[in-house]
């Protein structure tokens, strides 16, 4: 009769994200999570058929939860409650805001999937429907590099636990301007 596994499935993924938020992807190998189980890597690999597809499952739940604060409905302008999403996330989630999670590159940077899914946030927008896609692309850039900088503030604390409010009006005022930029260069281009 075969010995009966020691951990779940659940139990085991539990532990291998704790170590994704400390560490990164890179630091998860199957000796390193046995040894933070106190086990042999024998029950990890009883529930998972390779470290790829825990390492898979790990980044799909970190992508779930970003995309829980990003599609919040906090006001009627998906792109904004995007950026306050991506800012709330890292008020909320400093640990999966960690340099070395996001910057882990054997997965496909997750900073990028990030961005990724909050492009797809912005096409949702009805304003952006009608311009040109050179302009969108332009116009998410300057306001990623923008949210994403707000956002590593709150995750360093440089803001403490700032409201969404607050995060509102920045996003606001930081977007009104590089939209007049945008607007008004693209206009210039096109007289």
């Amino acid at each position: 009769m075969p010995k009966k596994a020691i951990f779940k499935r659940e139990q085991i993924h539990e532990k291998a994200f704790e170590m994704f938020e400390k560490h990164g992807l890179d630091d998860i190998t199957a000796r390193n999570l046995a040894k933070a189980l106190n086990c042999s890597p024998a029950p990890i690999y009883s529930c998972y058929s390779s470290m790829d597809e825990l390492k898979t499952e790990l980044i799909e739940r970190a992508k779930k939860i970003f995309l829980e604060y990003v599609i919040r409905p906090e006001t009627d302008m998906v792109f904004l409650n995007s950026g306050i999403g991506l800012c709330a996330f890292a008020r909320g989630e400093r640990r999966l805001v960690n340099p070395r999670v996001l910057s882990d590159t054997s997965y496909g940077n997750l900073l990028k999937k990030f961005r990724d899914l909050m492009k797809v946030e912005m096409e949702k927008d009805e304003r952006f429907e009608n311009l040109p896609t050179e302009f969108k692309h332009d116009l998410f850039l300057d306001c990623w590099l923008f949210g994403h900088g707000l956002a590593t503030l709150i995750a360093t604390d440089y803001f403490e636990n700032p409201t969404n409010d607050f995060i509102k009006d920045k996003l606001l005022n930081s977007a009104a301007v590089m939209l007049y930029k945008k607007l008004d260069d693209f206009n210039s281009k096109n007289k």
